[in-house]
């Protein structure tokens, strides 16, 4: 688990983001991109461990793979329902997938193709975050 702070002044709380991937990789190369910019990341490798960190730690954003084992990104979002307060990104490099996540209404903040541009995704957390991309 990384452990990169970043505190808001006006507001005196810290903002979580959740990376969800079953690639060790992947999730390495978003939290280090979002590490860089002072986010405090939390990790996840499967839908299912998604959710009990979804209802336990309450990020303020959620960085999802849709296609994981165990539980798919989708059926993820779908149990989390609308009581989650959590603005969540969907991921995927699967074409399948992504019209799936596309047309599904989820209600999810985004759906970005993989392979990720680092520089788009950490645009779409910090709007997310409220916070102004620089």
């Amino acid at each position: 688990m990384t452990d990169h702070l970043i505190h808001f002044p006006t507001t005196g709380t810290t903002q979580t983001v959740l990376v969800v991937d079953d690639d060790p990789a992947q999730r390495r190369e978003i939290v280090t991109c979002l590490g860089d910019l002072g986010i405090k990341t939390i990790q996840a490798e499967d839908g299912i461990t998604a959710v009990d960190m979804m209802n336990t730690l309450h990020p303020a954003v959620v960085i999802m793979d849709i296609r994981m084992p165990r539980m798919d990104g989708i059926d993820a979002v779908r149990t989390i329902g609308k009581a989650g307060k959590a603005k969540i990104i969907l991921v995927t490099g699967d074409p399948t997938s992504l019209f799936r996540a596309n047309t599904s209404d989820l209600g999810v903040f985004a759906v970005i193709e993989k392979p990720i541009p680092l520089r788009s995704l950490s645009r779409f957390v910090l709007k997310a975050l409220g916070r102004d991309a620089h």
